[in-house]
């Protein structure tokens, strides 16, 4: 299983440009599209779960809402680690 050593650096505020093989699962979405995410936050509590996917809370990047870090993330999102990692902060 994954561990916390090698879970991507992906900060919040981070923007994902994903296509639709670089995330499976999320409320309201429709599979195999692409989706752009603002991150909120990484689900680094489910990280245990899957050595290929890490669950990602975040926002649309037109969400209206003027403090988007002050509201509930619209979005929640299995997201491959390998996608996280192409946007992952450099060391």
């Amino acid at each position: 299983m994954t561990r916390p050593s090698d879970l991507p650096d992906v900060e919040p505020g981070a923007l994902l440009q994903l296509g639709g093989d670089d995330w499976s699962i999320g409320r309201d979405l429709t599979p195999g599209t692409s989706l752009d995410v603002v991150v909120a936050r990484l689900r680094t509590d489910l990280a245990h779960l899957s050595d290929e996917w890490m669950w990602v809370q975040g926002h649309r990047p037109e969400c209206a809402h003027p403090h988007v870090d002050q509201h509930p993330p619209c979005l929640e999102l299995r997201v491959s680690l390998a996608a996280l990692r192409r946007h992952a902060v450099a060391p």
